[in-house]
């Protein structure tokens, strides 16, 4: 099928908004990608597919994500309803993973819904390789059946080039699960506590609350009941552990155990980081086979 993928421009953008609303409905996202001036803004970088009629197939985005200061992590990937199945998604994907090949980025990042098996199959067809999850972190309560309550995002990365992460300080119980996802790493086993550096990370939409621990100090889960105590209304929370400091060790120590999950690592961004749940983590999980893999052997841990 004739195909143009290109940034969308003028009165596009309200098709854009349309095509979301008609494919995942009015509040599947935050407020601000249903809103044309935010688009406009630049503050994602939008790819839409057309039709040799102009018609909008489908469209793609690029944003921060979780963490992560630079535009790296594929987002908000849509296919118009009668448009499936003709490589649409695919050719998004291909093009803004080239417009980063070309601007020297060393990896490209993506998040894959839990309920969503036929979009994780998509990206693992791709290459992409799943490396953890965001339990709780799409609250589908306008668009899930009664029930089925939240889902995952299952956190997918793409490198684009040789990417060393340098030295890393891995916690011996997850050092297996490490190799197999870094390639070019130092992965080092011991640590130490340093004075605890927390950030708090709010994601009303979803009900979700992320803690990203750069340094790890003993009053680790002080300060983490402190952030949740804050934050009432956010009942699924995930805890970011900065694998590039010692302190990331005894700060896994710490979180096991009180009883947290371990949920995967979240490599090539800005920080690489060891990601830890508390919360619901919902009942709407339908994996692919590799996605599924990841799960066993991070729930093993």
């Amino acid at each position: 099928m004739e195909m143009t993928i290109r940034p969308p421009a003028g009165g596009e953008f309200a098709r854009v908004v349309e095509c979301l609303t008609e494919t995942r409905g009015p509040s599947y996202y935050t407020a601000e990608y249903y809103d044309e001036a935010y688009l406009r803004s630049g503050a994602t970088e939008l790819f839409a597919a057309f039709d040799k009629n102009g018609e909008v197939m489908g469209f793609a985005g690029l944003s921060e994500g979780l963490f992560n200061t630079m535009r790296t992590t594929g987002c908000l990937l849509t296919v118009r309803p009668g448009f499936s199945g003709q490589g649409v998604a695919k050719s998004l994907i291909g093009h803004f993973t080239g417009v980063l090949r070309e601007r020297g980025a060393l990896a490209v990042k993506g998040q894959a819904v839990s309920r969503h098996p036929v979009a994780q199959a998509i990206v693992e067809s791709m290459g992409w390789t799943p490396t953890g999850f965001l339990y709780g972190a799409r609250d589908n309560r306008n668009n899930t059946p009664p029930g089925e309550g939240k889902s995952a995002l299952v956190l997918y990365t793409k490198e684009l080039a040789p990417c060393d992460a340098g030295t890393l300080y891995v916690h011996p119980r997850m050092m297996d699960f490490a190799e197999r996802i870094y390639t070019r790493a130092e992965l080092y086993p011991k640590g130490q506590m340093m004075e605890t550096i927390l950030r708090c990370h709010r994601d009303i939409h979803n009900r979700a609350l992320y803690l990203q621990a750069l340094e790890c100090g003993g009053d680790l889960l002080g300060k983490i009941a402190d952030a949740c105590a804050r934050n009432p209304e956010l009942t699924c929370v995930t805890v970011a552990l900065n694998l590039g400091s010692p302190s990331a060790i005894p700060g896994a120590e710490l979180l096991w155990d009180a009883g947290w999950r371990f949920c995967g690592i979240d490599p090539c961004g800005e920080y690489e980081h060891a990601l830890f749940f508390s919360g619901d983590a919902g009942s709407a999980l339908c994996l692919t086979e590799q996605a599924q893999r990841i799960q066993r052997e991070a729930d093993a841990l």
